[in-house]
């Protein structure tokens, strides 16, 4: 059994134009353990993601012997049952009030008997949970107990032993060491141990090279979005200058073996401390001759771990990293100031209109404005607003609702100027929110900050409390971007534990009630820290407001559309 992926690319979300992942062709065993390495931003999580049927490729193609994994815009679920991706907190994908809930919640999509059901939750509890104590049967993970009680490596244990439990053919983990103590470790190097001997291949995004490369099968590594090398543990080792390239330390093993080097002691390549410590026994102490005539040797022979002074040149030439352009966006070249000034005079438009065709024409801007936006955040904002658009719709229903008493019975009735009325200032809500939504996603906090306190600079001047003002108005644009993430990290939870085939960020109506406690916990946790991090930086209500900034820069494009957005707001003044 083998996933090939033929020329894949995958577009980042903000704009189609820059890839996370470019050109990538490989093909992954059964059978194997392979390592996903690069720095932050090289596209491991992106290519855990892909492989696990949550992101689709923007170009090329990904195939499970022989079979598509996107077919109509869908992967088959008899692909995704094969799956077993584990987050890289997996600790935050729990939501269920019992242990033996969350085991149900994994297995349900495999619609399996009680027994197998019973029998994996068991054997995976067995795994993750060994007996421990003086008598050897405590055990933390008792089925009836809230997997909120257990402590921070205890959850994470959980989520990775919720992940096994399906048995899946592929696991993908994504940084699985973070956070876990030596013995949980242990536990994990033996069961991919196992899963490799049964057959079934895995693949691990991780910068903890000590703990994974000694049993690892073959090695991928990974350089803003390109393939730079596909090797096995050993030939790693003797290009240690491929780790550099990719801005990743080498491990103490490659540093040791450099140390030595330096000291005329030449050592065989070493995965694990034992291998090193009998390597160090016996080797020799070469003459400065003799190993003039090595490095000379070496020169001609393939796969030494001797480099000439000339082969950085020959590695560098042979490995070709493409560039990934940075597109211009067509939004991050405005003044802060200008975006503040459309968005504030776009609100007051639409809260000064009281008929329906002034509101419709102060939508029209709105929408342009979105339309610009990346198709793929486009495609989210969508369905965000579906959910509100359900909940105008109730509320405008029930404020039409009437209920009467007469001859001692109650009549229902339905009053249309109530529901008009009601409908129209949620429309103008819904126009508000909209433009929030995307004033947010399009300023970044940084500015965000610096164009609002210049504009609030003229107030601090006559002494109004406008810092506190600023702070939270601020903050609470900082919280629409935040949750908008949130959002779109826990669907791809949901969607991978509930193994659905569902179009890109989709979720089902009965996969909401587990997402939810998750992101409420998430974003309340965010809260906490942004409120520390304040408290840290000591903010302070005679913070620097209209001091000129580097982010600030208004150019005649600004002062063009700022123009334009004047006379539209005239227009609009004219006709509320």
């Amino acid at each position: 059994m083998h996933i090939e992926l033929d020329r894949l690319t995958v577009a980042a979300p903000e704009t189609e134009s820059r890839a996370l992942l470019q050109n990538l062709s490989v093909q992954l065993n059964s059978g194997e353990i392979t390592l996903l390495l690069g720095c932050t931003g090289s596209g491991k999580t992106t290519l855990l993601q892909t492989i696990g049927g949550l992101k689709p490729p923007s170009a090329g193609s990904i195939t499970l012997n022989g079979e598509p994994f996107w077919q109509h815009g869908k992967v088959p679920q008899s692909i995704l049952l094969q799956m077993g991706l584990v987050f890289q907190f997996p600790e935050q994908q729990l939501f269920a009030r019992s242990i033996r809930r969350e085991f149900s919640y994994s297995l349900r999509p495999y619609r399996l008997s009680d027994e197998q059901k019973k029998s994996q939750m068991i054997e995976a509890l067995g795994q993750w949970d060994p007996p421990s104590g003086q008598d050897k049967l405590e055990q933390r993970f008792h089925l009836d107990r809230s997997p909120f009680a257990l402590s921070g490596g205890e959850r994470r244990r959980l989520g990775l032993a919720l992940g096994t439990a399906t048995k899946p053919e592929w696991l993908l983990l994504d940084e699985p060491s973070a956070g876990l103590e030596a013995q949980s470790v242990l536990l994990l190097l033996d069961m991919l141990e196992q899963h490799r001997h049964a057959g079934k291949g895995a693949v691990v995004a991780t910068h903890d090279l000590d703990t994974f490369l000694p049993i690892a099968d073959r090695v991928l590594l990974l350089q803003e979005g390109t393939l730079i090398g596909d090797l096995t543990p050993r030939e790693l080792h003797s290009r240690p200058e491929l780790l550099e390239q990719a801005a990743i330390g080498l491990p103490p093993s490659m540093r040791l073996a450099q140390q030595f080097r330096a000291a005329n002691i030449y050592l065989a390549t070493a995965l694990t401390p034992e291998e090193m410590a009998a390597n160090i026994i016996q080797s020799k102490l070469v003459t400065s001759d003799k190993l003039h005539q090595r490095m000379q040797h070496s020169s001609e022979v393939p796969g030494t771990s001797h480099v000439n002074q000339h082969e950085p040149a020959n590695v560098e030439n042979s490995i070709e990293v493409k560039a990934v352009p940075q597109p211009q966006d067509l939004y991050s070249s405005m003044d802060p100031r200008l975006k503040w000034m459309l968005y504030i005079l776009l609100v007051t438009a639409a809260m000064l209109q009281h008929h329906w065709l002034g509101l419709s024409l102060t939508l029209v801007p709105v929408v342009l404005a979105l339309s610009a936006l990346p198709r793929q955040t486009l495609a989210g904002c969508v369905k965000l607003m579906k959910p509100l658009l359900l909940f105008f719709i109730i509320s405008t229903a029930l404020s039409g609702t009437t209920l009467a008493a007469e001859g001692g019975n109650l009549r229902f009735g339905f009053s249309l100027l109530q529901a008009e009325a009601t409908l129209l200032n949620v429309y103008r809500l819904f126009i508000v929110t909209l433009a929030s939504l995307w004033f947010s996603l399009t300023t970044p906090y940084g500015s965000m900050v610096e164009g609002l306190n210049w504009v609030l600079g003229i107030g601090k001047k006559i002494r109004l409390p406008v810092a506190s003002f600023a702070l939270a108005v601020s903050l609470i644009f900082r919280f629409i971007p935040m949750i908008w993430s949130e959002w779109q990290r826990f669907s791809l939870i949901v969607r991978a534990r509930g193994k659905a085939a569902l179009k890109p960020n989709t979720v089902r109506i009965r996969d909401l009630g587990p997402m939810v406690i998750p992101l409420l916990m998430s974003l309340f946790q965010r809260a906490e820290e942004m409120t520390i991090a304040m408290e840290m930086r000591k903010v302070r209500e005679n913070s620097l407001l209209g001091v000129r900034s580097t982010l600030l820069s208004w150019s005649k494009r600004d002062t063009v559309i700022c123009v334009i957005g004047l006379i539209i707001f005239a227009l609009f003044i004219l006709i509320r």
